[in-house]
């Protein structure tokens, strides 16, 4: 499996990747996207949100960057994807957890904090994976108690001990 929930199964992980932007490395690919699924499921566990949306959250949120630079519009990009892929019926979920996706990657970086502790935990989750572009999660931009407590320790241990397949 190369995502840890079964909706992101390894033919929907596929096809994505098939329709995602040409970047020869990125990142924002593959491995970030993983990552993000495991620090989202490891948030919702502990602080809640849905794991259904968390982990399509994290199989589309930066799916149609053109570049890993600025790129303002990728997360309505991934969001409009992720809204095709429904109507296609290859996403089993509700209208309502469909308006949380889209919502969590039109808006994952340009705004910062949410109630909702679905949304919530998706910015997290991917602010959380910031360090592999050497840059420091702030805990004041973040939403959950969890991920603060993460960035404010600067200890991974936690998150890379969890069963999931990026830690395989």
């Amino acid at each position: 499996m190369i995502f840890a929930h079964p909706i992101s199964d390894d033919d929907l992980v596929r096809d994505v990747l098939a329709r995602k932007h040409l970047i020869e490395y990125s990142v924002h690919g593959l491995q970030h996207w993983q990552r993000v699924e495991r620090n989202g499921l490891f948030i919702a566990s502990r602080d809640g949100g849905d794991p259904e949306v968390i982990s399509l959250f994290a199989l589309f949120h930066d799916s149609q960057r053109i570049n890993d630079y600025e790129d303002p519009e990728h997360g309505a990009r991934g969001a409009s994807l992720a809204t095709e892929f429904h109507s296609a019926g290859r996403l089993k979920i509700t209208e309502d957890q469909l308006r949380l996706l889209v919502f969590s990657c039109t808006h994952h970086t340009d705004t910062t904090h949410h109630t909702d502790a679905t949304v919530s935990a998706c910015w997290d989750a991917d602010r959380l994976d910031l360090t592999r572009i050497r840059v420091v999660p702030d805990p004041l931009m973040l939403n959950t108690a969890s991920a603060k407590s993460v960035a404010e320790s600067r200890d991974y241990s936690e998150l890379e001990a969890t069963d999931h397949p990026i830690n395989r």
